[in-house]
């Protein structure tokens, strides 16, 4: 036998054995390994020669005693590791994935401890979803919620809210109704601290009761500035109708009629206030606490608006104006009697333009309508007077000012209850001068042919005011 021959033979019989090994190598399909990041694995690798990793970021590798290879997830991601040992290759597709939430998801579950609650973890967050009875619980389990969230540092987690509350306001319905009865009224969250109220009721007095009762019962559900919102239905409507009587009365009638009033008495047939003559006592003034100015039987307000006729026609008075004001509820109705004044005004730039001042009586009322019926009143009352004596004199032309009297009060009366307001005084002061012509005028001998006399009045507005509900 040739010896070159069967040299040549076993060179070519090595090499295809050797190809034949590599192509079986790279034949086997890659194994996968699943990890989540912070675990680690150990692989049995005999004969190990060397190891390789795609991306050290996600995944680290090790060989241990030429025989182990410990593989440790680092971040989550997908990479590949590949292992020589004896005469073989390997592959492994190394999946790292984010570490388990469930041990977490297991301890909020049992903080929580709301039966209709459940706690499922997905992917990098938390899922709470379920329902809670009422506000007070759901407060509950935010703040549960609210603690395992700090506790995340690293932001590995997040939590999901998707809790709803069966009854946001609890047991407010059935303490409503306790406290007026059966209605069609319910109460809704707007989301921003306020509490809606909605319903249908037969008319505003029944709807403004409702609304008095919410704001005290619904005070523990709202927020630092939250409100009552009012979405009540009415099957009428209600308006406030003011009738004013507006008097200019002499002062010194007006402080006798002050006087009479209380001793008046009402005849029982006629209906007519009689007055009578002031007069008390010690014995009468010492008769209780409370009672050491009471002159004989003291007349409600309703009746004064025939003692104020009597001063009419004794001249003693006089009716300025006599409006309706009729106004939704808690709108504001005005009147004035009087007039506007010119008034020029410059500008920076020289030029002159003329604004309008108004003056006289004017009135403006708000009336509300409360739960029980009654009207409350906001009433502004002004009075005002030109005077020029104080006024200002320009290019030959005096601008009077304004004499001002006004007040403000808030009361409350029942439907047809009238209200009456007086000390808005308004005083008159006349000069009349007489002369005899000519001398008169002598610079030094004019006054000893002339004479002046003074005329001062002093007299004092008054408003009779009744509010009345109407209803269509």
């Amino acid at each position: 036998m040739n010896p070159n021959w069967t040299v040549s033979r076993r060179i070519v019989l090595c090499a295809m054995l050797l190809a034949a090994s590599v192509t079986r190598a790279r034949a086997a399909a890659p194994v996968e390994i699943q990890l989540e990041s912070g675990h680690s694995i150990v692989l049995s690798v005999p004969h190990l020669r060397r190891l390789a990793v795609g991306d050290s970021r996600i995944a680290g590798v090790a060989g241990v005693t030429g025989a182990q290879v410990v593989v440790s997830g680092r971040a989550p991601g997908r990479t590949s590791v590949i292992v020589w040992f004896g005469t073989e290759l390997r592959t492994y597709e190394v999946v790292v994935t984010e570490q388990s939430l469930g041990p977490i998801a297991t301890m909020i579950r049992a903080a929580l401890n709301e039966p209709g609650v459940s706690v499922t973890p997905v992917g990098h967050s938390i899922l709470v979803h379920g329902t809670v009875d009422d506000s007070a619980r759901y407060a509950a389990l935010g703040d549960v919620l609210l603690r395992f969230q700090k506790l995340d540092t690293a932001q590995k987690y997040s939590i999901v809210d998707a809790v709803t509350v069966v009854h946001p306001f609890g047991s407010l319905d059935a303490n409503l109704t306790r406290a007026i009865g059966p209605n069609d009224i319910h109460f809704d969250p707007d989301g921003k601290g306020n509490v809606v109220v909605t319903g249908h009721v037969t008319d505003r007095v029944h709807a403004q009761l409702i609304l008095e009762q919410a704001r005290g019962l619904a005070s523990a559900y709202l927020s630092g500035a939250g409100t009552v919102i009012d979405r009540i239905t009415v099957a009428t409507v209600s308006q406030v109708n003011v009738k004013v009587r507006i008097y200019e009365v002499d002062k010194t009638a007006l402080d006798q009629l002050g006087l009479r009033l209380q001793s008046a008495t009402v005849d029982p047939n006629t209906g007519a206030v009689v007055l009578g003559t002031p007069s008390f006592t010690l014995l009468e003034m010492a008769k209780g606490v409370g009672k050491a100015l009471t002159v004989g039987a003291f007349t409600r307000i309703t009746q004064l608006a025939p003692t104020l006729d009597l001063l009419v026609s004794r001249g003693d008075a006089k009716l300025l104006s006599e409006p309706d004001l009729l106004t939704m509820p808690g709108n504001e109705a005005s009147f004035l009697v009087g007039g506007e004044i010119p008034v020029p005004v410059s500008s920076t730039l020289g030029a002159v333009t003329v604004i309008y001042k108004e003056y006289g009586v004017r009135l403006k009322v708000t009336p509300t309508i409360l739960g029980n019926g009654s009207i409350e009143t906001k009433i502004n009352p002004e009075v005002s007077d030109l005077d020029f004596a104080d006024g200002v004199s320009l290019n030959g032309f005096v601008i009077p000012a304004l004499k001002t009297s006004r007040l403000a009060t808030d009361v409350v009366t029942a439907s047809n209850e009238s209200i009456v307001l007086g000390g808005l005084l308004r005083r008159v002061e006349q000069r009349t001068i007489t002369k005899i012509p000519v001398l008169g005028n002598l610079p030094i001998l004019g006054p000893l042919f002339r004479s002046t006399r003074y005329l001062h009045s002093e007299t004092d507005v008054i408003f009779v005011m009744t509010p009345q509900i109407v209803t269509r």
